[in-house]
């Protein structure tokens, strides 16, 4: 049709030219829809399984909507065997913390720290025994309720695209001033926040730029602090921190214990080790020691245990 009207002399060869890349642009949305409507067919379909698997699973009920917990923690005969393996990584693990108590758990690699630390807040299921939030097994608790109220914070921290102030506040709009103030008070990063050109204004990306690892990592305390948890794991926080950032994750513990709060702390410094009420040495995925900071500190220089301990 085009070319008819250019040799009729009613448009030019520019005009067809033109028609003809506006109607591609004007097509290419309608295109990639029909491009990528088996994409879509197969997402829903996907998404329908995991619906379904999640609405028959036995963890999903109706829960009581409990009173905030007080941070009580008690860990009974834990055992763990990835599915479709014969391999034991945590075996026979039973120990109790009372509201505001910090334990600091070391180990050497692959003693199954990390493990455990997931799964005593319940994003590893064990193969059997139970972890229990003041006496409620974990998966009895409301999701939100729980999800509000205990915390782990990995090695490797994401911090979210946008501003410190909303990173702190988990990007909910309910999060007020105030609450991300003593948030960022309690993890001990307010004047290292102060210090930044823009304050809690400052934008970071996903990977943390333009901070550095370090501050990453506060920034990730102070969020893992944000609401005011009632049991906190941390695994390895201190593993991008220089020494004034050290002496900051301990006055944070020191904090968390002020306000009873109950902390985990999955550590190979021993700078920390002096924070906590209780020590808990790892092997093998079994517990080799546990007790009182100090007599657990006695037993392993007895075994002449190097200065710095071994993840």
């Amino acid at each position: 049709m085009g070319a008819y009207l250019a040799i009729d002399g009613q448009i030019t060869g520019g005009m067809v030219i033109a028609a003809s890349i506006i109607a591609g642009r004007a097509l290419a949305r309608i295109e990639g829809s029909i491009e990528g409507w088996n994409s879509y067919l197969v997402s829903r379909s996907a998404f329908g399984r995991i619906k379904a698997l999640l609405t028959s699973s036995k963890v999903q009920f109706e829960r009581l909507n409990l009173p905030r917990p007080e941070g009580r923690l008690d860990v009974e005969r834990l055992l763990y065997v990835p599915g479709g393996t014969k391999q034991v990584v945590l075996n026979g693990i039973s120990f109790a913390l009372n509201p505001g108590e910090i334990l600091a758990v070391i180990g050497n690699s692959g003693a199954g720290k990390t493990t455990l630390g997931k799964m005593l807040v319940g994003s590893v299921l064990p193969t059997s025994g139970n972890v229990r939030l003041d006496l409620m097994e974990l998966h009895n608790w409301d999701p939100r309720q729980l999800g509000e109220n205990i915390v782990y914070l990995p090695q490797d921290v994401q911090l979210f695209p946008g501003t410190i102030k909303q990173d702190i506040g988990r990007m909910r709009d309910d999060a007020t001033d105030a609450d991300i103030f003593k948030a960022a008070s309690l993890a001990d990063v307010h004047e290292m926040i102060a210090d930044l050109p823009q304050g809690y204004e400052t934008v970071v990306a996903a990977d943390g730029s333009p901070l550095s690892g370090g501050q990453k990592q506060r920034i990730a305390l102070a969020r893992a602090f944000f609401g005011d948890p009632r049991f906190v794991v941390l695994d390895e926080p201190n593993s991008n921190l220089d020494t004034n950032g050290d002496k900051a994750l301990a006055r944070a513990v020191n904090h968390a214990q002020d306000n009873r709060i109950t902390v985990v702390v999955i550590t190979q410094k021993p700078s920390l080790l002096s924070s906590a009420n209780k020590i808990m040495l790892l092997a093998d995925g079994t517990i080799q020691m546990f007790g009182d900071r100090q007599p657990v500190l006695e037993k392993l220089a007895g075994r002449k245990a190097p200065k710095q301990v071994q993840k």
